[in-house]
């Protein structure tokens, strides 16, 4: 099991007509630690050598990238009453429900989702198992290959 620390990001700034200090703080939301990821594969992205843009594009989808890409995929089981803490992810996030329900919080919106049904992870988001059984993800990650060391960054919550 992975323990995650919350990180806590202060900031003071000091007047110039007086010895006024302003603190603010943000406090990163840690995972619930108990969420298993299996069958883990990555492959760089053709064509995305970085000597020119790439794109690909057919029947309305397109895919456009700057530079060498990574394909990441893998299973992220999400055990019932478990959940992700607010974090991002460089790059872009598809996840499609196998099995299970998950609730998606991107900001002050939620939306929850049951197999078959997909979404994506861009920006500060929040995932959690809220049901008695556990919730299974097929998930895949499009991000810049310098991003491999960081695959997840821990944010604050919101103020909703």
């Amino acid at each position: 099991m992975r323990t995650r620390t919350a990180l806590v990001v202060t900031a003071t700034a000091l007047l110039t007509t007086g010895a006024v200090a302003v603190v603010t703080t943000a406090v990163a939301t840690p995972g619930s630690g108990n969420t298993v990821s299996t069958g883990s594969v990555t492959g760089l992205l053709d064509d995305s050598d970085g000597r020119r843009p790439f794109k690909a594009q057919q029947d309305g989808v397109r895919l456009t990238g700057h530079g060498p890409t990574n394909v990441t995929t893998f299973d992220l089981t999400y055990p019932a009453g478990s959940f992700s803490g607010w974090h991002s992810h460089p790059g872009i996030v598809i996840a499609v429900v196998r099995s299970g329900e998950v609730v998606r919080q991107s900001g002050c919106t939620s939306e929850t989702f049951g197999p078959g049904e997909a979404f994506t992870e861009v920006g500060a988001h929040h995932v959690s198992n809220v049901t008695t059984a556990p919730a299974v993800l097929s998930i895949t990650r499009v991000y810049p290959a310098d991003g491999a060391a960081t695959p997840r960054i821990d944010e604050p919550a919101p103020a909703c």
